[in-house]
């Protein structure tokens, strides 16, 4: 029960800082126009459909059918990962 609570609340707060600074990445990116910003801007954003999807799970499947979305959370990891680096490489 405590763990599920805690699991609740660290999604919920992931989901809205993702989001929160997906909005600002975005709002920095039209003022600048900066290709850089806009990759940041999209792995924000896939760390607010993490977010979202994680959350999802926790209300939907039961503890033990976690396993379904371990596969799909790595390759989203693995996309914000590469984004968040080829920001970086961009001259």
């Amino acid at each position: 029960m405590y763990m599920d609570m805690i699991y609740n609340i660290s999604f919920a707060i992931l989901t809205i800082l993702a989001l929160a600074l997906f909005v600002i990445s975005i709002f920095a990116y039209r003022r600048s126009r900066n290709n850089k910003i806009l990759m940041v801007s999209m792995a924000f954003l896939l760390f607010f459909l993490k977010g979202l999807w994680l959350t999802y799970s926790l209300f939907t499947y039961p503890k033990g059918g976690w396993g379904v979305f371990l596969a799909p959370v790595a390759v989203l990891d693995c996309m914000i990962l590469i984004l968040l680096y080829l920001s970086l490489l961009k001259g």
